[in-house]
């Protein structure tokens, strides 16, 4: 299930790109950040075989905007888009998650979730983006070794804070990713 303990890493919000941080063309790992949104995703390989996609979204702003699996791209290196069927929430009972095809991100929130569907081609996505409202957040690819090393970042955000910016400048968080209008006829 979705766990907050794989979450991401942060580097200086805003600052140069640290040289420790390798960037990779594809990888287990995407994250997205700016001062509204956290996504984080994680291709997790599963002990019996298989590939469970893991995804993380934090938003600081008020809006609420509908998600659907079908707004969730994850492409491989030949361009091949993996089928997102549906959402799966721990609900805390063991065994008995939450399975749905439609979800709202809150405003000043957090969700984790499993995706559901057929990934067994993608262990290693080259592009993930996550179509929400009318945006597209293109995630950037990261080596997993860093966004494991550096994923404590998160639990130190002040989510209540008044100026979120000055949290991500004193915890040393930058962007990551692209945010562009969504493409026409993508709903």
């Amino acid at each position: 299930m979705a766990a907050l303990s794989s979450w991401l890493f942060l580097m200086p919000f805003g600052s140069a790109q640290n040289d420790s941080v390798e960037m990779v063309k594809a990888s287990r790992c995407h994250v997205y950040v700016d001062l509204e949104y956290i996504w984080t995703f994680e291709m997790v390989e599963e002990p019996r075989g298989g590939n469970t996609p893991i995804l993380n979204i934090i938003t600081f702003g008020e809006e609420e905007e509908p998600l659907r699996p079908e707004q969730i791209n994850i492409y491989d290196s030949k361009g091949r888009r993996a089928k997102v069927e549906k959402f799966s929430i721990d609900t805390g009972v063991d065994g008995d998650p939450y399975v749905t095809s439609f979800l709202t991100v809150l405003g000043s929130s957090f969700i984790g979730m499993d995706l559901e569907g057929e990934f067994s081609n993608f262990p290693q996505p080259e592009r993930v983006s996550i179509e929400l409202g009318e945006s597209e957040f293109q995630m950037q690819a990261v080596d997993c070794l860093d966004f494991e090393g550096l994923a404590e970042k998160i639990d130190q955000i002040n989510f209540n804070s008044p100026n979120i910016q000055e949290d991500f400048e004193v915890l040393e968080i930058r962007r990551f990713g692209t945010k562009a209008p969504r493409r026409k006829g993508r709903r």
